[in-house]
């Protein structure tokens, strides 16, 4: 991904890892800053240009690092359910994410005090065995060439063997280990979706393929129909897309599957009609419920039936996880 700026906090500059992905960019300005807050928080931002005049932020996160799963995503059966947040907004570019609506900036901000976050981790050794989702936030693969974040989190699950983690993925990056307690998440939309919705991804068939090859050299894979985004003719998007997918992966070999249609917190969505004016997804008329936009009560239960009833002809029914 190319960078035409990089604004650097003057108490990050000094960390290799800074240096290290400064050195990966060699043609882009540098913007010394006393705090990220600075660009990233400014008033009146244009977030969709931003997107294709992208730049970096490199900072020192302070306070919170690591937080409890929100109740809009899945926790996969798991008590003790926390996700990460050691870099901030995504390479890619998808009409429907839940950033349009949480941050004022498009910019991408990628923290370099790493060890800050492995001694938080340690704090909360009470609370373990931890699902700990480490890119809820970003897209850790499809950025691990210049950060190696991705890296780092495969490492810290490879000394604690009680905290699970999870990389989750629209890209379609070669994966080649298998440690134990690693989940690599492949988001799977159909055609339809990806063409229209998310700019800058990988084909759905590259991520298939991936998933594919992650699963053949021993990784644990999990597949995620989710967020389901309600098309014309959507059953037989989604319907294809399954198809496709099972004649590359057995999927009874998947840790599992992860189903969810689309969903958003009502003040998130409220941003990102005014960020978007002229958004198809920002702009349906969705029901509200408990704060959160989604999906009318009876076309929400219809399309992730379809589709767990479509998975279940490959998996067992054990293995899907849905939203509610």
């Amino acid at each position: 991904m190319r960078f035409t700026h990089i604004y650097v906090e003057e108490r990050a500059a000094g960390y290799p890892l800074a240096k290290e992905i400064i050195g990966k960019l060699p043609d882009a300005v540098i913007v010394p800053i006393k705090h990220y807050k600075d660009v990233f928080d400014r008033k009146k931002q244009d977030v969709a240009s931003q997107k294709d005049h992208n730049s970096l932020i490199i900072a020192v996160r302070d306070g919170n690092r690591v937080f409890e799963g929100a109740p809009v995503c899945q926790s996969f059966g798991y008590q003790h359910f926390y996700y990460a947040s050691s870099m901030m907004n995504c390479p890619f570019d998808c009409e429907y994410c839940y950033l349009k609506g949480m941050y004022p900036s498009s910019y991408m901000v990628v923290f370099v005090n790493l060890d800050d976050y492995v001694r938080d981790i340690d704090d909360m050794s009470g609370r373990r065995p931890m699902y700990l989702c480490a890119s809820f936030d970003t897209d850790l693969l499809a950025m691990n060439s210049l950060t190696g974040h991705a890296d780092f989190w495969k490492e810290l699950a490879r000394k604690n063997d009680d905290i699970l983690v999870e990389l989750r993925t629209k890209a379609a990056p070669e994966i080649t280990d298998n440690i134990a307690n690693v989940i690599y998440a492949f988001t799977l939309s159909p055609e339809e979706v990806v063409s229209k919705y998310e700019r800058y991804t990988a084909p759905v068939s590259a991520r298939i393929n991936a998933a594919a090859k992650a699963l053949e050299n021993g990784a644990k894979v999990r597949l995620c129909f989710d967020p389901m985004i309600k098309i014309p003719d959507y059953k037989e998007a989604y319907k294809k897309l399954i198809e496709e997918t099972a004649a590359k992966i057995d999927l009874a070999k998947l840790t599992d599957v992860s189903v969810g249609t689309f969903r958003i917190s009502a003040d998130y969505l409220g941003k990102m009609r005014k960020a978007y004016p002229d958004s198809e997804i920002a702009w349906y008329p969705y029901a509200v419920k408990d704060g959160v936009a989604q999906y009318e009560p009876e076309t929400d239960k219809e399309m992730q039936e379809y589709v767990c009833a479509l998975l279940e002809k490959h998996i067992g029914r054990e293995k899907i996880f849905t939203w509610n």
